[in-house]
């Protein structure tokens, strides 16, 4: 019996336990709603479809006995899972993450410029990576640390993906009213016996309803002639509350071919309480150096709840 009596003690404290844990902080939900038509040209074929996508967010945060406050974010998008990080904001300390998505890093900086509502080379082919010159090396889970110091952003990342870590530092500051500079380094580790070194600056401006942008991103292979430069620069333009339009334009070139890759675009969005409407239209010409044209166009309605 009295083993009985210290089970069911022990049991009890456990579950209060649980129980004051689980109630120490706040989970929330969100999510959006999706309806799209997509239409989209290359030089020997063209498809046009309907496709639907929406996310789903759960976000959950609580204050530890020390002050500390430490959150959780997990997304999934037509149900998968697409991003979960937890971060331990530390105050002055600054913030400490772990995440499948960029948090810190130059990852946070990869493209900074303006646009309609998607970077004029989405959508398009293999786009997003150091090999068509987007300062985004990492993968997977990746350890991250974000601070302040002089009115500028601090922030670096490392995860591993070969034999040796993917690492990256970025800076961020605000020099005038509206004016932010910003640049950023990798060591991006490609492959086994691969290694890239990533280095990318960029400038935005901002005045009213209008921000423009320029950015330079460049890519040190390892591989003789293979070396990659993007330069981007953009604006987009507030009309009024609720209308907003956007140009962008994004060139590549490739050491290793004779062609530069130039991607334009150009977006139109009109929101209204939890409702967008938006408009894309995006062209890739010589996409990766090689001769092309692709052409997409794009209508989204997005629903916010």
């Amino acid at each position: 019996m009295t083993n009985l009596k210290k089970i069911g003690l022990t049991a009890l404290a456990g579950s209060l336990a649980a129980t004051a844990y689980a109630q120490a902080g706040a989970l929330s939900v969100s999510g959006t709603a999706r309806m799209e038509y997509q239409s989209t040209s290359t030089a020997t074929t063209s498809a046009d479809t309907f496709a639907q996508n929406g996310s789903i967010s759960f976000s959950g945060s609580g204050e530890l006995d020390n002050g500390m406050t430490v959150s959780y974010l997990q997304v999934q998008a037509d149900g998968s899972m697409t991003s979960q990080g937890v971060t331990l904001d530390m105050g002055d300390m600054g913030v400490l993450s772990m995440t499948n998505y960029n948090a810190a890093g130059i990852g946070i900086i990869q493209d900074k410029v303006p646009n309609g509502g998607e970077q004029p080379w989405d959508d398009l082919g293999t786009h997003g990576t150091p090999e068509q010159g987007v300062a985004s090396p990492h993968s997977g889970n990746r350890l991250g640390y974000k601070t302040s110091m002089g009115g500028a952003t601090i922030s670096a990342s490392m995860d591993y993906q070969q034999n040796s870590p993917t690492t990256s530092i970025a800076v961020s500051m605000p020099l005038v009213d509206g004016l932010e500079v910003g640049a950023g380094m990798a060591t991006d580790q490609s492959s086994a016996t691969t290694e890239q070194d990533i280095e990318t600056i960029y400038a935005t401006y901002a005045m009213g309803g209008i921000s423009v942008g320029y950015q330079v991103t460049d890519v040190d292979v390892t591989a003789a002639n293979s070396d990659i430069e993007r330069t981007a620069y953009g604006i987009s333009f507030a009309v009024n509350d609720n209308l907003s339009v956007g140009y962008g334009i994004s060139d590549t070139e490739f050491e290793a071919q004779s062609l530069d890759e130039e991607n334009t675009g150009i977006g139109i969005s009109y929101t209204s309480g939890g409702m967008k409407l938006g408009i894309i239209n995006n062209t890739k010409d010589n996409a990766g150096g090689s001769t092309g044209a692709d052409e997409m166009t794009e209508f989204q309605l997005t629903f916010a709840f």
